[in-house]
């Protein structure tokens, strides 16, 4: 019998996740705060709604973890294009704190990646990046050319 990609994918995340949280325990911030805050740093002024649809999750989840960021210094809330509608973006703390966390994240991925080659890292990088894209129907998961 095979093992099919979709549940492959899925235990690679939880197994990831949980290092994650553990090594960004340190500077109270979750795999999913991260997410958000990394995914603002590389598209700024996001809606809320655009956010969940980027990471798949649902609205009301984007909705608790944008109040967490908040509440800690990291997100700002800016008017949007209509009275409904807010812009996010992270405060200069929030970007301070993505470069204290890169060493850690980088270790984390080393642990988990193991021998790979660092040809074969980039590759399912990018191999993830196009599965996201295509996934979430967002190019903005690829790289920049």
């Amino acid at each position: 019998m095979r093992t099919h990609i979709p549940y492959l994918l899925a235990v690679a995340s939880t197994v990831a996740a949980r290092r994650v949280d553990e090594r960004l325990a340190d500077y109270d911030l979750t795999v999913r705060q991260y997410g958000l805050l990394a995914q603002l740093s590389l598209e700024p002024e996001l809606t809320m709604a655009e956010l969940a649809r980027q990471l798949g999750i649902a609205r009301q989840s984007v909705h608790q973890l944008v109040n967490e960021l908040v509440e800690a210094g990291h997100v700002r809330r800016r008017p949007g294009a209509d009275d409904r509608s807010r812009r996010l973006e992270i405060t200069d703390t929030a970007r301070y704190l993505l470069t204290r966390i890169d060493g850690p994240l980088q270790r984390v991925e080393a642990e988990l990646l193991g021998d790979l080659s660092p040809g074969e890292t980039e590759a399912l990088r990018r191999l993830l990046q196009r599965v996201l894209a295509h996934a979430t129907d967002d190019e903005a998961w690829l790289p920049a050319r």
